[in-house]
């Protein structure tokens, strides 16, 4: 699995969970869940910008591809996707 498809799972992830007892949810945990759909959409958008593929003209990230110096955005958002796709929904 590539940095870009462990970032997408974590946003599809993100987007797609429910929350059992979120209608009685304290005000930190209530903002919480409200920023899951903000995060997964900047997740995906990061996602995307940094995936490299075959198209002309659709480099990516030139940083991405070093495995000792990896992209900063990536390694933060990997940081976070990880510990999402972790967890069991």
């Amino acid at each position: 699995m590539t940095p870009a498809d462990e970032i997408t799972a974590a946003a599809e992830k993100l987007r797609t969970m429910r929350f059992a007892g979120a209608m009685t949810a304290t005000p930190v945990v209530a903002a919480l869940i409200a920023a899951r759909e903000p995060l997964a959409k900047f997740l995906r958008e990061l996602a995307a910008l940094h995936e490299h593929d075959a198209r002309p003209g659709h480099g990516g990230c030139q940083w991405c591809a070093d495995e000792d110096w990896p992209c900063n955005d990536v390694r933060n958002a990997l940081s976070m996707a990880r510990q999402i796709n972790r967890t069991t929904s």
